[in-house]
């Protein structure tokens, strides 16, 4: 699906592999969102986990979800690839940006955060990570992988191609979570954008039917949209606390929006691209 607008032919083939994607299969991926990031949110909270540990965490996360699936994909012949291989331009492009950001992104942040510290202390020695709690949301990660990698392998058995996997998913996640934790503090601002514009969606619609309400409306959305920015304040003062909670948020985000995909591709396959 990649250069190209998703089709509704392609949200049918998605739901084909996952047909129970209803309200439950979605809340429980949702539960499996938040179950895994409280997780870390209690290990940033108790004072174990730093900001350098957080941006390792994603980082091992995101090489052990590459490697599981080249494993997988390779597992399956060519023929029932759901797409067919990036070309090496594109692979070198991708990888180059991803590269960049990184480096600049991350190496920056490490020093504003006065990670390098850590970062060394888990490179030179096994304890730091025990010490910082990294092998708890690790081992919950690679649980629910090689989980995934089960279950993607047992029903391209049962079903044959084209084979998808859910392993793409938690890869995406985790490769958006690095491209958004980069900029933590923009997530809780996009968000309260949004928020404020859907309320002045909310409100332009009552003004018509209920002036009354649409007052009541717009304190509202002020309220919404005043402690939002309020937050981001607060995360931007708290200097290296800040960063870390916002990092999580972005976290936790890029993993609801990966989650959700399955809500957009029954969207696409009843209505059409949009």
């Amino acid at each position: 699906m990649a250069g190209r607008t998703l089709s509704r032919e392609d949200a049918l083939q998605y739901l084909r592999r996952y047909p129970e994607q209803g309200r439950i299969a979605v809340a429980i991926n949702f539960a499996l969102v938040l179950a895994g990031n409280a997780l870390v949110f209690w290990l940033l909270w108790s004072g174990l986990l730093r900001a350098a540990h957080l941006i390792v965490l994603v980082m091992v996360e995101t090489a052990l979800f590459f490697a599981l699936g080249w494993w997988l994909q390779r597992q399956v012949p060519r023929k029932d690839w759901a797409e067919e291989p990036k070309s090496a331009r594109e692979r070198w492009s991708v990888g180059l940006f991803m590269l960049v950001w990184l480096g600049g992104a991350y190496g920056m942040t490490l020093l504003m955060v006065h990670g390098y510290g850590d970062l060394r202390a888990l490179l030179t020695s096994p304890r730091a990570w025990v010490d910082a709690g990294l092998h708890w949301p690790l081992a919950y990660t690679a649980v629910l992988a090689v989980v995934h990698v089960v279950l993607d392998l047992a029903h391209y058995r049962r079903h044959g191609g084209p084979f998808q996997s859910t392993l793409a998913h938690d890869t995406m996640a985790r490769v958006l979570t690095l491209v958004l934790g980069g900029i933590p503090f923009a997530m809780p601002f996009f968000v309260a954008v949004g928020l404020g514009a859907k309320g002045v969606e909310f409100v332009a619609r009552k003004a018509k039917v209920a002036p009354g309400q649409s007052v009541l409306a717009s304190v509202a959305m002020l309220a919404v949209a005043g402690g939002s920015f309020a937050l981001v304040s607060w995360l931007i003062d708290s200097g290296v606390t800040g960063w870390a909670v916002g990092f999580v948020f972005a976290k936790l985000l890029a993993e609801l929006m990966v989650a959700c995909v399955p809500l957009v591709m029954s969207h696409v396959a009843k209505k059409g691209p949009e």
